[in-house]
């Protein structure tokens, strides 16, 4: 059979080992409740909070931050059902790029093509593709506050500062081309073997190597440096063995030729 390589922007996410259900239960966009046996008509689903009205931020789900907007999302949506009110949900239109036209990682040189530091080149520190936007380090920083609400504790304010998202779908940021050291446009060129996709300068042809910085996720740092726990993870070896054939049997019919018993001959039936 032959192999059929992936775009390595199809999979390289600090998340990509995150539980689906994990990550939707700390967006709280699960069903809180669901009213069916409706006699055929769609089911009724009462949300924590409502797909459509999720906003994606470039925040991870499971920050402190997210999560406690998630919660005060999900209270005034609650709210305004239990008050039979009207609620606007956001209705966020999407901003994704599809993988093929993907090509920054964690990691990566880019420079900035807008705003104060345009002309300046930093190194991606985070990388969010729902919302197609990349944060470089010391680059498009704006002053917040460390603690909001810290003087009615009697607590001095203090501020950082701190890097916002550029967008990548805008044209905010390019790829720094390490042949000479000048922006530009890439693209996924299959490898001569077939073997795996490559990224490559559009202007000078020359590839350039995904960091390594882009493969670390919340279980390792390198996935060639990932040390197995003993008891948990499950060995590959044992996931990869076949357990079950496939037949044209019934289970009555499989125990009964596991155990050595003649099967009784069922009746033959007609259905009109």
């Amino acid at each position: 059979a032959r192999y059929c390589p992936r775009l390595p922007s199809s999979f390289i996410d600090y998340a990509r080992h995150m539980p689906k259900k994990y990550v939707e239960r700390m967006k709280r966009t699960v069903p809180k409740k669901v009213f069916g046996g409706r006699f055929g008509a769609p089911d009724v689903v009462e949300w924590k909070v409502h797909p459509e009205d999720y906003e994606e931020n470039g925040a991870r789900p499971w920050e402190q931050e997210k999560v406690s907007k998630n919660l005060e999302k999900e209270n005034r949506y609650n709210q305004a059902v239990l008050g039979k009110k009207y609620y606007g949900l956001a209705r966020e239109v999407k901003k994704k790029i599809c993988d093929k036209e993907w090509h920054l990682f964690m990691g990566d040189r880019v420079q900035i093509m807008v705003g104060k530091d345009k002309g300046q080149q930093g190194t991606v520190i985070k990388v969010s593709r729902e919302t197609s936007e990349v944060w470089v380090e010391n680059m498009n920083c704006m002053l917040e506050e460390e603690m909001s609400g810290a003087a009615k504790y009697g607590i001095d304010n203090t501020f950082r500062w701190k890097e916002k998202g550029l967008s990548v779908l805008n044209g905010d940021v390019m790829l720094v081309d390490p042949n000479d050291e000048e922006p530009c446009n890439t693209e996924w060129v299959l490898s001569p073997d077939g073997s795996e996709y490559l990224r490559k300068s559009a202007r000078s042809g020359f590839e350039i190597p995904i960091p390594s910085q882009a493969l670390v996720t919340y279980e390792y740092i390198q996935p060639d440096k990932y040390m197995e726990v003993e008891g948990k993870d499950t060995k590959s070896t044992v996931v990869l063995t076949r357990t079950y054939i496939p037949k044209m049997a019934t289970f009555a019919d499989e125990v009964c030729e596991q155990h050595g018993i003649a099967p009784q001959p069922r009746p033959i039936t007609y259905w009109y």
